[in-house]
């Protein structure tokens, strides 16, 4: 299986697997893949085919010397993942924490951003924080440490209420809450 880049900027331009020729099997050059291109600036890469390139294409990066100059394939670093916990109880056990309704009452909403080790994430990161209903003492924020959090202020009305917290390159998080009266 080859991997074509382009010299300087390693970006992948395309990929192909080996061709059958006059009975056997043998990976394709360059010339043939871009009969009309600059190959000066085109380089390769050949590794074992695999299903699991084209199963998760947007898992595998080029991996590069200390020079980098491209050596090989390698999978993605996995990205930081979002947790959200709250203050806010559960008293029915319906798996929904609840707030007052009453257009005062408030739940803290702890965000943690930890690698795939499990520790914090020590660099700044900015979060968008939204809301199905009730008002968040803060929309947009940045954290150094890994850590924040953020308050949900009740609405008089009894509804149930998703925040969402999302940060670039990673998967959004969502706590949903129940405004009882």
């Amino acid at each position: 299986m080859t991997f074509v880049y382009e010299k300087g900027t390693n970006n992948f331009l395309g990929v192909a697997t080996q061709i059958f020729d006059n009975g056997t099997w043998r990976d394709a050059t360059l010339q043939e893949l871009y009969p009309s291109a600059d190959h000066s600036k085109m380089g390769a890469v050949v590794v074992k085919d695999s299903p699991k390139y084209y199963l998760d294409p947007n898992a595998w990066r080029f991996s590069t010397n200390d020079q980098g100059e491209v050596t090989g394939i390698e999978r993605k670093p996995s990205p930081p993942k979002i947790t959200l916990s709250t203050n806010a109880k559960d008293t029915d056990g319906d798996g929904l924490p609840e707030v007052k309704a009453d257009g005062k009452s408030k739940a803290t909403i702890d965000i943690e951003i930890r690698d795939t080790k499990g520790e914090l994430v020590k660099k700044a990161i900015d979060l968008r924080i939204n809301t199905t209903s009730g008002r968040l003492s803060v929309r947009r924020m940045t954290t150094k440490t890994g850590t924040a959090s953020v308050d949900l202020t009740s609405t008089l009305d009894t509804v149930t209420v998703t925040v969402s917290v999302e940060a670039d390159e990673m998967e959004t998080q969502q706590l949903t809450f129940e405004l009882m009266p």
